[in-house]
């Protein structure tokens, strides 16, 4: 018999370190931004690291937070919050 109690649907078992990356139109503070939201969520400590990438014509920009998260609400409100910006364009 195993404990189910923090698993959740699609794999997710909580507390967990999860990717969550945004893309939007170049800017020089997109990177802030996306972090910004993400610790308005989780604490500034829970983003492990930081990953960014520019598209090859240079006219967009990804940023990819690895993030301590402790429950599916918080995950969802981190892509909500980012879902209702308008800088970004695409979460995954």
């Amino acid at each position: 018999m195993t404990d189910k109690k923090d698993e959740e649907p699609g794999n997710l078992s909580f507390p967990c370190t999860i990717g969550i990356k945004a893309m939007g139109r170049q800017a020089d503070d997109f990177e802030d931004k996306v972090k910004e939201i993400v610790a308005s969520h989780t604490g500034a400590g829970a983003i492990v690291e930081v990953r960014c990438r520019e598209s090859n014509s240079g006219n967009f920009h990804s940023v990819t937070c690895e993030v301590r998260l402790h429950s599916r609400e918080q995950m969802e409100a981190i892509y909500q919050t980012m879902h209702d910006h308008p800088d970004i364009l695409i979460t995954l």
